[in-house]
């Protein structure tokens, strides 16, 4: 008789605790892609919020690129409009 109390008693408990064990997905960064050079697109993990470009540079590099949605260059991702420095 404790064999059929126990078992339901701890899917409980279980299910219980792991209803606060869930990721919280607003924390995440905006993933975006960069194109580094002609074809040769690269993605980036950026937080960029506003309404001017999202830009990047890569640490160690001169040169600046815009973060796009998508491997094309028809979404650019909105941000501050200043650069971002990342770490390769």
């Amino acid at each position: 008789m404790k064999k059929q109390f126990l078992i339901p008693m701890l899917a409980v408990v279980f299910s219980t605790a792991m209803a606060f064990t869930t990721a919280d997905t607003y924390d995440a960064a905006i993933s975006g892609y960069v194109e580094k050079t002609p074809g040769n697109w690269v993605p980036v993990q950026v937080d960029c919020q506003g309404s001017k470009n999202c830009l990047v540079r890569f640490a160690g590099e001169s040169e600046v690129h815009q973060v796009f949605a998508t491997m094309n260059k028809t979404q650019p991702l909105n941000g501050s409009g200043e650069i971002i420095i990342l770490n390769p």
